[in-house]
């Protein structure tokens, strides 16, 4: 009997469901309902295209040597849409699907660590600028314990947009591991 009588509420549901949508007066009708998916549709296609943002290398900097203990990359974020947004970064290690910048093989690139660093040596996840702003951080590169020498790593940093999520900017770090002797 649980059938039935779920089967006559459906019923019912869909005769109510009818009768809404048959009303001369209901807030349905055709030209608000279009007028409404148009509005929605513009103001999402408005907000997806208003984020805009650049994150470089100082000085061109996306090439460095580093021994042992480590080097700093220097990092500019600059936000530039017409309003505040809040980046948040992260790094990935891309050796499988990088170019090695001396043309070797990426088959025996390293992993090392990245940590995001703000001007006091602080560490920072998510960066905010209003409209038109830059802000100057760091990328703290360490190496660690028992990794090959003389061996590359690709890094790629990126900002992700808290405003747009699906709008991110990225940048590419070749870090290449020197032999302390011949330094």
């Amino acid at each position: 009997m649980k059938t039935k009588s779920t089967l006559e509420k459906a019923l019912k549901f869909v005769s109510d469901c009818k009768m809404i949508f048959l009303s001369k007066k209901n807030i349905f009708q055709k030209n608000i309902f279009a007028l409404l998916l148009c509005l929605i549709t513009t103001v999402s296609f408005a907000q997806s295209g208003s984020c805009n943002a650049t994150l470089i290398v100082e000085n061109n900097g996306n090439i460095r040597s580093t021994p042992l203990d480590g080097t700093y990359y220097s990092m500019v974020l600059t936000n530039n849409s017409s309003s505040t947004d809040t980046f948040v970064l992260s790094s990935k290690n891309i050796n499988a699907s990088c170019a090695n910048t001396d043309g070797s093989s990426t088959a025996g690139n390293v992993i090392i660590n990245t940590d995001f660093i703000n001007s006091s040596r602080n560490s920072l996840s998510e960066i905010t600028l209003s409209a038109g702003e830059s802000l100057n951080f760091y990328i703290h590169i360490t190496i660690p314990a028992g990794t090959s020498i003389q061996k590359w790593s690709c890094n790629k940093i990126t900002a992700t947009s808290k405003n747009c999520t699906s709008y991110a900017v990225d940048t590419v770090l070749h870090t290449y591991i020197i032999n302390p002797v011949n330094d």
